[in-house]
């Protein structure tokens, strides 16, 4: 679950919904990946990116310490390993490249780097078997290109989480460090040079990325609810997400003809 607070709510958008908003960003990179035969694969890789999370957002769990629900950078280390192994297993019945895509995706992951937890060692070691058992399978130990998918996925997942970390129309000067300087390893989509693609709010529900990637303007859209904290405090806050409203929330990425 993705979690921003504000005065009377937490707005709340489930994990598959970002990747939906971000498989939309992705589709929009074919320039990219000209004749590349897995682009297709690619943009599925993104939208199933956190099929995994898709069980543990059903039911929103509260965190005590934190006085808010749980969210992906918080929750509990042990059920999350669990469904990203499940989601992963998922996707390879669906599509053994996006698996492999996702798997990388996970495995960068830095709550992983020098970990001293069993599971979380025992979750790299088994992902590592994936990757290799995939690329094998699809004849990729070769393919010199797999570097070039593995981070437009996180670009495009960066992209949507910085839709979904902020108030529409945010300043510039307000926003996390993550992204007031740019979406990390992001220069190999910036046909310009060599400088990171910056987003940045323009309008309540536009958004513009420099330098722009996207030849035209597209619209998206994020599926998310917004509950309240008096309910919350009311019923719970299993309950409340299940009683509040899902919404949409409109947005457009400028385009470089517009």
């Amino acid at each position: 679950m993705i979690v921003r607070e504000t005065e009377l709510a937490f707005i709340m958008v489930e994990q598959h919904e970002h990747a939906q908003l971000s498989g939309d960003v992705a589709r929009q990179f074919k320039n990219f990946f000209v004749d590349d035969p897995f682009f297709n694969d690619l943009v599925f890789a993104v939208y199933h990116h956190d099929l995994g999370w898709k069980r543990l957002d059903d039911t929103p769990i509260w965190n005590d310490h934190q006085a808010a629900p749980f969210s992906f950078m918080d929750y509990p280390l042990l059920p999350k390993l669990t469904h990203y192994q499940y989601g992963l297993d998922q996707t390879e019945q669906m599509n053994k490249y996006a698996a492999l895509l996702c798997s990388l995706h996970y495995s960068s992951f830095g709550l992983f780097k020098g970990s001293s937890v069993e599971e979380s060692n025992m979750f790299i070691h088994q992902e590592d078997k994936r990757q290799q058992r995939i690329k094998a399978e699809l004849n990729l130990n070769n393919h010199e290109d797999i570097n070039k998918p593995f981070r437009l996925l996180q670009l495009c997942d960066a992209i949507s989480l910085y839709v979904c970390l902020y108030s529409p129309g945010v300043d510039k000067e307000q926003e996390n460090p993550w992204y007031k300087n740019g979406f990390k390893d992001s220069e190999p989509f910036n046909d310009v040079d060599d400088r990171r693609l910056v987003a940045e709010w323009i309008s309540s529900n536009e958004i513009k990325i420099t330098p722009n990637p996207f030849d035209h303007s597209f619209h998206t859209l994020l599926k998310q609810k917004r509950v309240s904290k008096a309910l919350i405090n009311e019923v719970g806050i299993g309950d409340a997400y299940k009683q509040s409203e899902w919404f949409n929330q409109e947005v457009v990425f400028v385009g470089r003809s517009d």
